[in-house]
């Protein structure tokens, strides 16, 4: 199997674990949690799950010290934020329109790559591009339901936020493994969570015992398979191409809405599900 093919498996799996992640959030909403809490518990579980995996394969913790900045950054402050914007506009919108938004990253992070790295685009990424986006908008379109301003301006600010985490991220984890990496930039979520819901309001840890099912859920599947996936699939191809492929996530939320929400499928929402997919095959195909 060649380094292409496995990054792109790999970040097809990460794609369909944080697909998961507005499923679980919706329900834990649904029974009273709430999203300082929420965001807190999915960064403590993951990174207690990080380093307990790393400890019984006897994994090396140490990180250059010239990293320790870079993970605070990416930990504490932008991960921290771009999942506080996303847990919030699920309060607003739906979970087909909060990703639609979010997914909007792929075109931001293919200019900052441009911009920072000199990572010209070719021809085929961006007609990729083009053709997952408008994928995304016939697979969602009819999900939109009732436009909530500020969901989309929280969805839309988590889009803006996730683009310079991956483009950022990119550049640690060619000094740090990607386990490693994950591990510290949970850690470093789990301060900037906290610190957050402080002085947002604080906790409430009085929750059903679904809540907590489900904010294990988003820890182990939505943040520590995902997290680690995306970044050792990202070490094989390249911050651009594996925004593009992570397009997917958006497909997968919609299946898994249909099962778990009872939210149907129009035959516009599967026309868009095969521009993606088209789109996604481009990206694979690319040099």
């Amino acid at each position: 199997m060649t380094s292409k093919i496995k990054g792109i498996i790999l970040v097809l799996i990460s794609a369909l674990a944080f697909s998961f992640m507005p499923i679980f959030i919706v329900f834990a909403y649904d029974d009273g949690a709430e999203t300082s809490t929420v965001l807190l518990l999915r960064f403590v579980f993951s990174t207690i799950m990080f380093f307990t995996y790393l400890k019984l394969k006897k994994e090396s913790i140490k990180i250059p010290k010239e990293s320790i900045i870079s993970f605070i950054i990416l930990g504490l402050f932008v991960y921290t934020l771009q999942s506080r914007f996303y847990f919030s506009a699920l309060h607003y919108v739906s979970p087909a329109m909060a990703t639609m938004f979010l997914y909007t990253y792929p075109l931001i992070v293919g200019l900052l790559s441009y911009i920072l790295d000199r990572e010209k685009p070719t021809l085929k990424l961006i007609t990729a591009t083009i053709v997952s986006i408008i994928g995304l908008i016939l697979i969602l379109g009819s999900s939109l339901g009732k436009v909530n301003i500020l969901g989309i301006v929280y969805a839309s600010g988590a889009s803006l936020v996730y683009s310079f985490y991956i483009v950022y991220s990119n550049r640690v984890i060619k000094k740090t493994p990607a386990i490693v990496s994950s591990a510290y930039i949970a850690l470093f979520s789990s301060v900037g969570a906290l610190v957050m819901g402080v002085t947002t309001g604080g906790f409430n840890f009085n929750m059903e015992i679904i809540s907590w099912l489900t904010i294990l859920g988003i820890a182990l599947f939505s943040t520590v398979i995902a997290m680690a996936t995306f970044f050792q699939g990202m070490e094989y191809i390249g911050p651009t191409k594996a925004s593009i492929i992570s397009l997917m996530e958006a497909v997968f939320t919609v299946i898994l809405s249909f099962v778990l929400l009872r939210e149907g499928l129009s035959i516009l929402q599967l026309l868009g599900g095969f521009g993606v997919l088209f789109g996604a095959y481009l990206v694979a195909k690319s040099n």
